[in-house]
């Protein structure tokens, strides 16, 4: 993109804030980081493999070694506007892949609190397929070019002054999961309370997940409204925690499972903390359920490799 005057003015406006804001969610994250390191090290690190060991170590990692090189593209200098646009391109991809990578969290919760329903999973995939699309087409359509300021003192890192309002969309989209999860774990709510059925787990997932959606679609509802509301050099300004959210309250709730497990297998003495599954399935759902179902998906999120 060439430089113009208006788009010079355009990209001085928005340095600040959004150099500001992006380093603010860069710092939030290493201090989670900083706060969970030891009870990641007592609880992930001194485990063998397993999916959940290495979902959690892929959410918590992937999304801070992205938003380290976004900060690290917004104070670097003399950046082509040809490496900016295929940043921005690297942005909303890993953006994305964050996201869903957390919300295999949150549908792994969803389907053993619905006791292992797979039209739970078949309708939430339905779901993020179509949102997947639709983010897919406004992304052809609507992703900002990049711009790359000139090495003057003050102007470093990839701006977006021309950015289309429509892209906002592609935020609306992603909600959609989100909504959808949400709505899940409300209903079970809603169903348990109506039965006059207790049950601490239960209600702890419920509550963790339905902590998580609200951030998680804050973000989305945030970053939405900057792009069709906000000035058009500030679009840019709500990305980083883009990162932060879901990276934190992702690893978080994979975080808060193994402290389960771990509890539990303290006090119980057993080797193996794949109680939690059955302990949602068959205690935590229905007063009726009399029988213990073989572990399925958050077994595989807190059970030890052989």
């Amino acid at each position: 993109m060439s430089l113009n005057p208006q788009l010079l003015v355009t990209a001085l406006e928005s340095i600040a804030p959004t150099k500001y804001s992006t380093v603010a969610s860069l710092a939030l994250l290493v201090y989670d980081h900083a706060i969970t390191f030891d009870a990641e090290v007592m609880n992930v690190w001194n485990r063998p493999h397993s999916f959940g060991k290495i979902l959690f170590i892929w959410t918590r990692y992937f999304g801070l070694s992205s938003l380290i090189l976004a900060v690290t593209m917004f104070f670097h200098g003399s950046l082509s506007s040809k490496v900016c646009s295929g940043f921005f391109w690297w942005e909303a991809i890993s953006i994305i892949v964050l996201n869903v990578s957390v919300e295999v969290i949150l549908l792994a919760r969803v389907y053993a609190v619905y006791n292992s329903n797979k039209k739970i999973i078949y309708g939430v995939a339905g779901v993020r397929l179509v949102a997947l699309v639709g983010t897919g087409i406004i992304w052809a359509r609507y992703l900002p070019p990049g711009l790359g300021l000139p090495p003057i003192d003050g102007l470093t890192g990839c701006y977006a002054p021309t950015a289309s309002r429509l892209f906002g969309f592609s935020f609306v989209q992603s909600s959609l999961t989100e909504i959808v999860l949400c709505f899940c774990m409300l209903y079970k709510a809603w169903i348990t309370y109506k039965s006059n059925y207790s049950s601490p787990l239960l209600k702890l997932l419920i509550e963790d997940s339905v902590i998580y959606f609200s951030s998680i679609f804050g973000v989305l509802l945030t970053n939405s409204l900057v792009f069709f509301i906000a000035p058009r050099g500030l679009v840019l300004i709500a990305l980083g925690w883009e990162y932060a959210i879901p990276c934190t309250m992702g690893s978080r709730l994979l975080l808060s499972m193994f402290e389960q497990a771990f509890r539990q297998q303290t006090l119980t003495g057993q080797s193996r903390p794949g109680y939690l599954l059955s302990d949602i399935r068959t205690q935590g759902l229905s007063a009726s359920a009399s029988h213990v179902e073989p572990p399925g998906v958050l077994t595989m999120c807190v059970e030890d490799g052989d």
